[in-house]
């Protein structure tokens, strides 16, 4: 794997990816039920940021600039998840495992060698977590559907492959019919519109109910050879996820200074499946 978690650590893409990650797991530990979060391409855990540059400073930083407290409310839970030294930036497994409880846990994969034990080193040995050393397309065939409890499966691969979008859709297609209950979160980067809403397409006529699709905009998106944002499927969503995002992603847009030139979009796929 060629992709630089390191560079890409925290930018805006981080930033809408794990405030919406957080969120979730804020909301479903409302219940006393066990969660399960399902990391596939779970990275190296934390990251070092570089005071000098990095994509960073286009993202979380740009928050950082703003005390949490002017964050808007859907970002609560990120912030929580953020606490700490501000130039260690944690992954997804980690955001998640500082927000679980003791019932809870993570199954972090990671198939490139030396970052998967950077991420166990990460996790701190965590007992909550179980990091696994393997390609994470087919870990998501092993570990769905969880016995027990709740899950949220992440799935954010490296945009490295040219058919990365196609097997995006078919996995998130595949574990939604996998595992009936679990919310599904698949990353993807905007490029133009072109790939994205195939992406779209694919899904809304896959015959799952309930998709979401979230996305957070620096840059006009009309340009494919230049990095406009990011988006993000949510399959089964908690309830008002839709509408505290619409609400509250826009200002998050003002907040970070990309009134001018970015946009946020929060758009339903498809809704509830009726049966004849």
């Amino acid at each position: 794997m060629n992709y630089r978690h390191h560079f890409h650590a925290g930018n805006a893409g981080d930033v809408l990816k794990h405030l919406v990650l957080a969120t979730i797991i804020e909301r479903l530990e409302a219940k006393p039920a066990p969660i399960t979060v399902i990391d596939s391409h779970a990275g190296a855990g934390l990251y070092e940021l570089d005071p000098e540059g990095g994509e960073w400073q286009e993202g979380i930083g740009r928050l950082l600039d703003h005390e949490p407290a002017t964050w808007p409310p859907v970002c609560a839970a990120y912030a929580t998840a953020l606490a700490g030294d501000a130039l260690l930036y944690p992954g997804s497994p980690l955001v998640a495992l500082r927000l679980l409880r003791e019932q809870d846990r993570v199954i972090a994969c990671e198939t490139v060698a030396p970052v998967s034990d950077a991420l166990k080193d990460a996790l701190a040995r965590d007992p909550r977590a179980a990091v696994h050393r393997r390609d994470g397309w087919s870990a998501l065939r092993a570990f769905l559907p969880v016995k027990t409890g709740r899950s949220i499966v992440l799935i954010d691969p490296p945009f490295e492959a040219a058919d990365d979008f196609e097997q995006l859709a078919a996995h998130l297609i595949e574990a939604a019919k996998r595992a009936s209950t679990a919310i599904l979160l698949g990353w993807y980067p905007v490029k133009g519109r072109r790939a994205a809403d195939r992406l779209h397409e694919t899904l809304r006529v896959s015959g799952v109910s309930r998709i979401l699709a979230v996305e957070l905009l620096t840059q006009p998106d009309h340009d494919p050879g230049r990095f406009a944002g990011s988006g993000l499927i949510v399959i089964r969503p908690p309830w008002r996820l839709d509408e505290d995002l619409a609400r509250d992603l826009p200002t998050l847009v003002d907040l970070m200074g990309y009134r001018a030139t970015g946009s946020a979009r929060v758009e339903w796929l498809a809704g509830e499946v009726v049966e004849d």
